[in-house]
């Protein structure tokens, strides 16, 4: 294509291999060609040629006869390039655009920028003179103290304290348990011997009657005393034969011992034949005394006892409630008896009585917190629009009587509430005062200004720099030991 001088290039694809298949490719070819005056056309059958020559703008044909019979028509390529050729004509760039030098900067002279430099290290240090330096005012003013005496009233069931001096009277659950012993100071009498006696049996019938051994007699009654038969015996036919037998009572002790003619009835099938009596008293039935404890022992151990468990109570509220904590109840009169167990039991015989009881007392206090957060209230509620404040953390607490129960289970005392409070200062109203002023001069104004007994302390930072802060931000108030910021 170098050497041609013909307007048009037929460009012809091998039938074997694959070369200038990219798009790319053609496109270069076609560009070489149009720089030559010439246009471009294709003769292939590979399709991806086709393909790529279609898409790039080249006439591709299929033999030489059609290339020849057929126009070629123009690139759309080649109507771009005449298109920007013919902007760029009517469009010339400007000027300063293809300039291939830069503007020539004249210098200062050395006498005009030492000034400037000067000016701006003084810029620099002025905007840190007045960005860096801060200071710290420490006030102390004045102090008055202040008392106020109220009456207050703790009510049981009351959730929320009243600035009238109301309370919650709150409720504390103690579970306390102990053991006591005492030797014992009564007796009892238990049964010893058994008693003894004869009887006589008297037939009723006209045959003879036997009677075993061990045969049962009583007394009769509501509480009868039983005797047995200790031989057998057997009457006499004919009626009113009678006989005599040895008895013994069936339990021992003196209650065996009855009088003449008591023992009446008889425990036998043939006891309708029979009658039965005691001509004479039983006797030799005896009781012994033990020791044993009596309603006395168990009443007085059971007083120390309620003692003990009252003094393990107080104990145990004192380390439960804190210190400062008022106790309302002073008679511990509500509790309730959970366990007791007396061994041994009553009417058994010991020389030693122990009592185990189990007792759950119930209190009521006033918790300090209550009674600070009133006594604030209180304090509070004297300020209204003053020219004082209040130290809210310098109050204190003193019972000036002791709790009284009233009928409706209220608890009524008197408590004294004292408090210190100071001028009330403004720091945004002290910082003008003071700003950019020589320290020593600060401190005087504030000591006039606010009447305080000496000068505050103003510690600036750096140590060595002689002015209060010009920017107010910069400047921290401190009064009575408590920043109240800037």
């Amino acid at each position: 294509m170098d050497w041609s001088q013909t307007p048009r290039v037929l460009l012809i694809w091998p039938e074997r291999g694959k070369v200038l298949r990219s798009r790319l490719d053609l496109i270069l070819l076609e560009r070489y060609c149009s720089s030559q005056g010439s246009q471009l056309a294709l003769l292939s059958k590979d399709p991806e040629v086709i393909y790529q020559a279609g898409k790039a703008g080249i006439p591709v044909f299929q033999s030489r006869k059609e290339a020849q019979l057929q126009p070629w028509g123009k690139s759309y390529r080649e109507f771009q390039r005449q298109d920007l050729q013919r902007y760029k004509t009517e469009h010339p760039p400007p000027e300063n655009l293809h300039r291939e030098h830069p503007p020539i900067r004249k210098k200062l002279p050395i006498w005009a920028r030492i000034p400037i430099f000067t000016l701006g290290v003084v810029a620099v240090l002025a905007i840190a003179a007045t960005l860096l330096p801060s200071a710290k005012i420490i006030i102390q003013p004045e102090l008055r103290g202040r008392r106020l005496v109220v009456p207050f009233q703790a009510q049981i069931g009351e959730g929320q304290i009243g600035i009238s001096g109301i309370v919650p009277g709150r409720a504390l659950d103690i579970v306390v348990s102990d053991q006591l012993s005492r030797l014992t100071t009564g007796t009892i009498s238990i049964p010893s011997q058994y008693s003894r006696g004869r009887v006589v049996f008297t037939n009723l019938g006209e045959e003879s009657i036997s009677i075993p051994e061990n045969t049962v007699l009583s007394t009769g009654g509501d509480d009868p005393v039983l005797f047995q038969t200790l031989e057998s015996a057997k009457t006499a036919p004919g009626a009113e034969e009678q006989t005599q037998v040895q008895i013994e009572a069936l339990y021992p002790g003196a209650v065996g011992n009855v009088a003449e003619g008591r023992i009446r009835e008889i425990n036998l099938a043939e006891g309708a034949e029979l009658s039965v009596t005691n001509p004479k008293p039983t006797s030799g039935g005896t009781d012994i005394l033990i020791p044993a404890p009596d309603e006395g022992d168990r009443q007085l151990l059971s007083r120390e006892l309620n003692l003990l468990l009252k003094e393990k109570a107080r104990k145990q509220v004192e380390l439960t409630l804190d210190p400062d904590d008022i106790l309302l109840s002073r008679d511990w009169d509500d509790f309730e008896i959970l366990t007791e167990n007396y061994t041994p039991e009553e009417n058994y015989p010991g020389d030693t009585l122990w009592l185990e009881r189990t007792i759950e007392y119930r209190v009521y206090f006033a918790a300090v917190q209550d009674l600070e957060a009133l006594a604030k209230e209180l304090v509070l509620a004297q300020y209204q629009g003053g020219s004082y404040l209040p130290h809210l953390e310098s109050i204190t607490l003193k019972n000036l009587s002791e709790p009284v129960e009233d009928q409706g289970q209220n608890y009524s005392w008197q408590i004294e509430i004292t408090w210190e409070d100071s001028r009330a200062i403004d720091d945004q109203d002290i910082i003008p005062w003071i700003a950019g002023k020589n320290i020593g001069e600060a401190g005087l104004i504030l000591q006039e200004r606010l009447g305080l007994e000496k000068a505050p302390e103003i510690i600036l930072q750096p140590s060595w720099w002689p002015n209060v802060p010009i920017l107010p931000f910069r400047i921290q108030i401190f009064q009575g030991g408590s920043e109240n910021g800037q």
